[in-house]
């Protein structure tokens, strides 16, 4: 999948892409799927993880609105 592909999932809130990838925010920090309701943030503070456990580990949160009692949060 291509990285414009993954930023048209986010600006759409594709669900079809949800736990195909998730998406960081570099200037709050947290992770979230690509259908996630929040504001869409600007291209160059995304970055692209494969799973929740990368972005935990690069001191990303799980988003409060997207992954809430979702069972990929821990």
């Amino acid at each position: 999948m291509t990285e414009k592909e993954k930023i048209n999932a986010i600006i759409t809130r594709n669900a079809e892409y949800d736990g195909k990838f998730y998406y960081g925010v570099k200037t709050t920090r947290i992770v979230c799927n690509p259908s996630c309701r929040a504001r869409v943030p600007k291209t160059e503070n995304i970055l692209f993880f494969d799973s929740i456990d990368e972005a935990i580990k690069n001191s990303f949160r799980p988003c409060k609105i997207c992954m809430k009692n979702k069972s990929e949060v821990k």
